[in-house]
């Protein structure tokens, strides 16, 4: 393809769609070779576009992580929210339903989502980090609500099983483990959440009172 098709091709893209194009080949880039293939030089020629073109979308590099991650964020919210709600209240039935959707989510998506999770070291995931934990908290944290359990405990207990739950569906994803295997471990650890968040306030509170 010439650079003129190319240019024609771009002029009927609306600047939505463009951004779309250019975030799917940032996700190609990424399946491939990860964080590190993403760079403002490859989205363009994976994407077919000119150099400038990407910068027109994104200021700079640290701009289209951003968007690359918080764009896999809303996916996978949705795809987890739309799976609570298949449980209709029941909060075991709720978390299944949500773990069911995560194995659909496309590979690509779950790697980027498990460095969003796993790896705090990188300040442009910081954005979509928040997101994601803001969204789950006030999914789930009501869910997990018990008398005398401290919030942050809660919280924490969350996100690190967040952590694994995506961890069992990327090795699913991969052929690593049989899908049902990946659903029956993720069920005996949903249902046994409730008793090991109480069990770990009560350690604290007994650790807390030999100190005074």
């Amino acid at each position: 393809m010439d650079a003129a098709t190319r240019t024609a091709k771009r002029a009927y893209l609306r600047p939505n769609d463009r951004r779309r194009q250019l975030l799917d080949a940032a996700s190609r880039l990424f399946d491939r070779g990860g964080l590190t293939a993403i760079t403002m030089v490859a989205v363009a020629a994976e994407a077919g576009a000119s150099r400038r073109l990407v910068y027109d979308h994104f200021d700079d590099l640290a701009s289209l992580y951003e968007a690359f991650f918080e764009d896999r964020v809303a996916r996978y919210v949705a795809a987890v929210d739309s799976g609570f709600r298949s449980g209709e209240g029941d909060p075991l039935a709720s978390a299944l339903g949500a773990f069911g959707q995560l194995l659909a989510v496309p590979s690509d998506d779950l790697r980027a989502i498990r460095l969003v999770i796993a790896d705090t070291g990188i300040g442009e995931l910081d954005r979509a980090r928040l997101r994601l934990r803001s969204h789950l908290e006030q999914r789930w944290l009501p869910v997990m609500e018990q008398p005398d359990i401290d919030r942050d405990l809660a919280a924490a207990v969350l996100w690190s099983v967040m952590d694994g739950l995506v961890g069992l569906a990327a090795r699913a994803a991969n052929g690593e483990i049989p899908t049902d295997t990946a659903t029956a471990l993720a069920a005996a650890l949903i249902a046994r959440l409730p008793a090991a968040v109480a069990e770990t306030q009560t350690s604290i509170n007994q650790q807390r009172g030999a100190l005074r």
